[in-house]
């Protein structure tokens, strides 16, 4: 290959790889139900939105499909970080937005929790509590919206936080007792917050190189476009709240603690950029007090509002241990007992933002601490899917270019590969059952536990590295 081609291959490669993951995507949400596509009810035709056909694809197919969308997504990523391609910020953003625009008119995939999401706030508005009431009690009084909820879902209350239950109660209103239609709605809110949250990154960029690290880490990653965009899930809310409270914080306390504190609301996770605040305005009592203000002017409504039976499901949900974490090997290997694999889980936390936050300069700022403490959170977690990953993605592009992004990238990638086609109520078999559960219960958690002692392994080096006189990393 002569040197011309060498240097040309991955401007050729990039833009091949992003429609290639837009693509298969389209057609994985477009053919209809399937092993990645739960139906939206009864009266879910495909005519009326979310559109879609009656394709029956095999799940060969789709579990294939999707696959090629996180390969490619993750080449996408890697070909910029690592330099190779280098498109125009602004243009990425454009084609990252037109993607997301344009999958938000299909049916949401990779699982069913938007059914769920729906019949959570059909509960609101028919007079039921969501923290106490199930999907199964709300089918059986004949209400569509509680029988399209699949398994293992229709005996589990609301985990979210009342934020989360507003904004669906809201879809519900207005589409009654349609799940497909309450289904669409939160998908476009849903999407909606996804393009905000890139257009306020790209406008944070302070040159060319920051604003194509926003591009790519979030408007134009394929494989946000498949866990957030094409999954609808409440991680873009949460990243919406996330990424304004650090965007205001400048402008005012009050606010970004408010937005903070609708974070938590939405999902408790999304309550640590508070910390984050606190920690840039650590040495300022009137900034820390404007902080905690507006924070509980948020929290504290809405959890009263919402009662101790939201309080009772956080606590119960803090308590699972998802299938392809590394967890999983202590739960069914020495058996430990959940509460202690809450409190190591913790002090892993902790471990993990210490070694992360190594080398930040001293005044590094609010989104450099955020972009620590999801990512060190995320890679602890004893309960992880692959789109809670959304809130280290949003705030990754306001710290500089580092080893941190090599790190979320592989672990979105393998949580990704093993939760792929989505569906638990679909029963795989054969082979495609043994690849499938092979992956994410007995490949996914050894390869995060290579990424979690790689933290440590190259922190201890660098940090080698640093002792011969190399300079911090700049933020």
């Amino acid at each position: 290959m002569r040197q011309t081609d060498a240097a040309r291959w991955p401007h050729r490669v990039g833009p091949g790889l992003l429609a290639l993951a837009a693509g298969c995507l389209a057609v994985t949400q477009l053919l209809g139900p399937s092993a990645a596509e739960p139906p939206l009810g009864s009266n879910d035709s495909g005519t009326t939105p979310p559109w879609h056909v009656a394709g029956s694809p095999s799940p060969w197919l789709v579990t294939s499909l999707l696959v090629v969308v996180v390969l490619a997504g993750a080449g996408v990523v890697t070909l910029v970080l690592t330099r190779r391609w280098r498109p125009d910020a602004r243009r990425l953003t454009i084609a990252g937005v037109l993607v997301a625009g344009a999958l938000a008119l299909l049916p949401p995939i990779g699982s069913a929790d938007t059914l769920s999401y729906a019949a959570y706030g059909r509960m609101v508005t028919t007079g039921h509590n969501p923290y106490s009431t199930t999907p199964a009690q709300l089918a059986d009084g004949g209400d569509r919206v509680g029988a399209a909820v699949e398994v293992p879902w229709q005996h589990t209350p609301a985990v979210y936080g009342p934020l989360a239950t507003a904004e669906q109660a809201a879809a519900s209103a207005v589409a009654g007792d349609n799940p497909a239609l309450t289904v669409w709605l939160l998908d476009l809110v849903s999407v909606a917050a996804f393009i905000l949250v890139g257009l306020l990154l790209l406008r944070t960029g302070r040159d060319p190189t920051a604003r194509l690290r926003a591009a790519t880490l979030w408007t134009a990653n394929p494989l946000l476009w498949f866990q957030l965009v094409a999954g609808a899930h409440l991680e873009t809310l949460v990243a919406a709240a996330v990424v304004g409270a650090l965007t205001v914080t400048s402008r005012s306390r009050v606010a970004a603690g408010a937005l903070a504190g609708a974070a938590a609301s939405v999902k408790a996770p999304g309550g640590l950029v508070w910390l984050a605040l606190a920690w840039a305005d650590r040495a300022s009592r009137r900034a820390l007090l404007a902080l905690a203000v507006g924070a509980a002017v948020v929290v504290l409504p809405g959890y009263a509002a919402a009662g101790t039976d939201a309080i009772r499901q956080l606590h119960r949900a803090s308590r699972l241990v998802s299938l392809a974490t590394p967890w999983r090997l202590l739960v069914n290997g020495p058996h430990l007992s959940r509460g202690l694999v809450g409190i190591l889980a913790t002090v892993l936390f902790i471990v993990f933002v210490v070694v992360l936050a190594r080398r930040l300069p001293p005044g590094a700022g609010a989104g450099a601490v955020a972009a620590v403490l999801f990512l060190g959170y995320v890679l602890a977690a004893p309960y992880e899917l692959p789109w809670y990953d959304a809130l280290a993605w949003a705030c990754l592009p306001l710290m500089a270019a580092s080893w941190r992004d090599g790190l979320l990238l592989a672990h979105t990638t393998v949580l990704s590969l093993a939760y792929i086609p989505g569906r638990a109520a679909v029963h795989l078999s054969g082979l495609l059952q043994t690849l499938t559960w092979g992956m994410r219960t007995r490949v996914a958690p050894w390869l995060l536990l290579v990424v979690m002692a790689a933290v440590v392994v190259i922190a201890l080096r660098r940090n080698q590295l640093a002792g011969r006189g190399n300079a911090p990393e700049v933020s």
